[in-house]
């Protein structure tokens, strides 16, 4: 038998004229954690659907246990021993957790019907295993972005595999669920289960991956060995999956940038639930950051401020004028958008063109005609563009037809020529490599510099770290710190201030300092 649980050889996948993958090949051993890296569009995610029943490769064979197979559905995958948590949720909204997690797989009774009580007995026990707080009778649809995702990886262990693909499965949870996450893991690879681990964030891959295969433009582009982590090159990592020199964090953007007045003022704003007196202010041209262990109300914030939740208490003030936002609509008007963490269900029409995306919010700018013309629009897209080096054959492509980083590029763009005062992000990172998140904090860097003020949540603290003048901590609806950026302050630093809170700030740093009994 086979070293290799999967073996994938010279793995050719054309979408008409598109070449998707270009002889890839990948090598997972039985009991381990490969990294399976790349920037967005390079193959990831194509070979793992190739190798879950969900494409036919054009060409190549793929070998499960050392015996060649061609699944022609998940279902098949699943029965021999093989599940993915998928990047985009494979979730019904409208059922509850319970319902999602066996779907497809509910045991049944002696007259071949559901067995409710027994399908609710084995979701809870998958559940336990990652979030035993999760209430399984919620809807889905109700869920935060982070709890759907510890559904979907619970719902695909639930087919107890032999060999796990996980894609992008961190990039909605905050860091203790990570954690989590990663000790079971860690309890999945000692009892021999294979993993393939997909991601865009190199401490996670470090941290969990035995080796890295890497894709670029379809092909294989190397592996690198993470067994030995003191000799590991990690710059060659990047310079692997970009193809050329490591990329430039972008930090400390703020050093060059001049900041003036305040511009927005909130005291002791309140939405009636997750957010509870919250007091701040931003000046224009800042980038403000905003940190916090998981559901401490962040993006509960970033709503309440976008119009989406009310503001049922307190004062919110632009340039010492009250707001009444009723409506995102209103919010826009005063030019303060979103820019959510979902582009695929919240920030792009998905089934419209980028150029059609990249123009709809001027298109509903007070003032102007009820659609553009198509030369204006044309024009307005073409220097977004440009200016943003958006890769793309033509602007009349559907705008899923972008790279993940390309299309968050066009989320956050669409703002612009409505000249935005603040702009509000919500984790816009999530999901993307690491050049296109260079790219994007590039961007957002820029965007502060012309004088539009940066409020930015984003789940992965060394983000904050890399852009942000200032960064605030909540924790329990409230801002409960505030920290100035500086040369000294690390992750390690803003973890510790966020879970001090809690009272177990000197856990962690036990922990961190590899105190076993910690």
């Amino acid at each position: 038998m086979s070293e290799y649980i999967i073996e994938a050889r010279n793995i050719r996948k054309l979408f008409g004229g598109v070449v998707a993958l270009n002889g890839a090949e990948f090598l997972c051993p039985g009991g381990q954690i490969v990294g399976l890296l790349g920037e967005n569009g390079s193959g990831k995610t194509t070979l793992s659907n190739i190798i879950m029943g969900n494409y036919a490769a054009t060409d190549g064979e793929l070998l499960f246990k050392g015996q060649k197979v061609r699944f022609s559905s998940p279902r098949e995958a699943e029965d021999a021993g093989i599940a993915m948590v998928h990047q985009n949720f494979s979730l019904v909204p409208d059922l509850t957790v319970w319902e999602n997690l066996l779907l497809g797989n509910e045991p049944r009774g002696s007259l071949g019907m559901l067995d409710n009580k027994q399908i609710r007995v084995l979701a809870r026990q998958y559940l336990d295993r990652l979030c035993p707080w999760l209430d399984m009778n919620r809807e889905v649809r109700k869920l935060l972005a982070s709890e759907q995702q510890l559904v979907e990886i619970s719902k695909a262990l639930s087919r107890k595999p032999e060999f796990l693909i996980l894609d992008e499965p961190t990039a909605a949870l905050e860091r203790e669920e990570v954690e989590i996450l990663f000790k079971l893991m860690k309890d999945l690879k000692a009892f021999g289960i294979s993993m393939v681990f997909i991601s865009h964030r190199m401490h996670e891959v470090e941290e969990i991956c035995d080796y890295v295969v890497v894709l670029r433009n379809g092909k294989t582009a190397g592996t690198v060995d993470l067994s030995d982590p003191e000799n590991v090159d990690y710059d060659e990592i990047v310079r692997l999956i970009t193809g050329q020199r490591a990329v430039e964090a972008h930090r400390r953007l703020a050093i060059d940038r001049k900041l003036g007045e305040v511009i927005l003022r909130a005291e002791s704003i309140g939405d009636g639930d997750k957010v509870k007196e919250v007091s701040f202010q931003i000046s224009r041209g800042e980038i403000v950051g905003l940190a916090g262990l998981q559901g401490q109300g962040q993006e509960e914030l970033m709503l309440t401020l976008a119009g989406y939740n009310h503001i049922r208490h307190g004062s919110l003030n632009m340039y010492d004028k009250a707001l009444r936002l009723k409506h995102p609509k209103n919010a826009i008007a005063v030019g303060m958008p979103l820019v959510p963490g979902n582009r695929q269900t919240q920030g792009l029409f998905m089934g419209l063109s980028v150029m059609h995306n990249t123009t709809f919010p001027k298109n509903l700018t007070k003032g102007q005609p009820w659609i553009l013309g198509q030369k204006k629009q044309a024009a307005i897209a073409s220097k977004l563009a440009r200016d943003l080096t958006l890769k793309t054959d033509s602007l009349s492509n559907p705008v899923t037809a972008l790279s993940g980083g390309n299309a968050q590029k066009v989320v956050v763009a669409k703002w612009l020529p409505i000249e935005p005062k603040v702009l509000l992000l919500s984790d816009p990172a999530k999901g993307i490599d690491v050049q296109s998140k260079a790219d994007l904090y590039k961007l957002v860097g820029d965007i502060a510099m012309g004088g539009t003020s940066i409020f930015l949540y984003a789940s992965d603290l060394n983000e904050l770290l890399h852009i942000c003048d200032r960064i605030l901590i909540m924790y329990e609806g409230r801002i409960v710190d505030e920290l100035t950026n500086s040369e000294q302050l690390d992750e390690e630093t803003l973890m510790i201030r966020c879970m001090q809170h809690q009272g177990v700030s000197q856990e962690y740093k036990a922990a961190a300092q590899g105190d076993e009994k910690a």
